[in-house]
């Protein structure tokens, strides 16, 4: 079991990338998703995105997510602190919160030399979040994002920091190779099923939804599909027919 149940996994999802901004937010939340991503959110867009957010948040049936980023000139050493401040301006605003690091410019901070500045970031979230839950009576489910790697690789180091400092779910971006859900199943078992793991990438059909999940997913995320197809895709990744 995960540390929080995430009914909206039940559904497929939107990933962020879509709308960056929260300016579709009444369009996309209707849609029938079981969550929508809004991002990669910048720092120098918290507040605004806060703001567009909140006023949507509870109203569809759908969890309203925000994926946090970092511009590639960021320091490295203000990692903790620029997650941390993520948290705070969109807490109010989401249903859960996403820290990407699949993202180029954010992959940096999978390598070896940052997994003690990552770790730390994780434990620091993970803490505040609970902080906050227990003064405002409201917990705030944290997802981290990263590239799940090819089957030749080592399984992410980064899922498993994620995991060990509470966060609530992982969102791993499958490789586009054969052997993805695989590799999937590889990172089910090395974690048992805590926390929730959302595949993302080249998921097209209800038949791949469905191996995602015997592979060990609690849910899908699409980003491409929507792109091409429009609210359509929604009906093929539930193996109905479009109206």
């Amino acid at each position: 079991m995960s540390r929080r149940r995430l009914p909206w996994l039940a559904r497929p999802g939107l990933a962020g990338g879509i709308d960056k901004e929260g300016s579709r937010a009444g369009e996309l939340l209707r849609i029938g998703f079981g969550s929508v991503e809004f991002g990669s959110v910048l720092p120098d867009g918290l507040a605004a995105v806060a703001e567009r957010l909140a006023p949507w948040r509870g109203s569809s049936g759908c969890a309203l997510g925000a994926g946090l980023g970092l511009p590639p000139e960021w320091p490295a050493e203000d990692l903790a602190a620029s997650w941390l401040a993520g948290l705070e301006a969109l807490a109010g605003s989401v249903d859960y919160l996403s820290f990407n690091l699949s993202a180029a410019a954010n992959r940096r901070f999978l390598l070896a030399e940052h997994r003690a500045r990552l770790a730390e970031a994780c434990r620091r979230l993970a803490w505040r979040r609970n902080a906050l839950a227990a003064e405002h009576g409201r917990y705030l489910p944290l997802a981290l994002k990263l590239p799940l790697g090819g089957l030749d690789e080592p399984l992410p180091t980064a899922a498993l920091l994620a995991a060990a400092a509470g966060f609530d779910q992982l969102t791993v971006v499958l490789p586009d190779e054969s052997g993805r859900f695989v590799r999937l199943a590889a990172l089910t078992a090395a974690l048992g099923q805590r926390p929730a793991l959302v595949a993302v990438g080249g998921i097209r059909s209800a038949a791949e939804v469905a191996a995602a999940r015997q592979a060990g997913a609690a849910g899908v995320q699409v980003h491409r599909l929507f792109v091409e197809q429009g609210r359509d895709c929604l009906a093929m990744l539930l193996g109905k027919n479009a109206d």
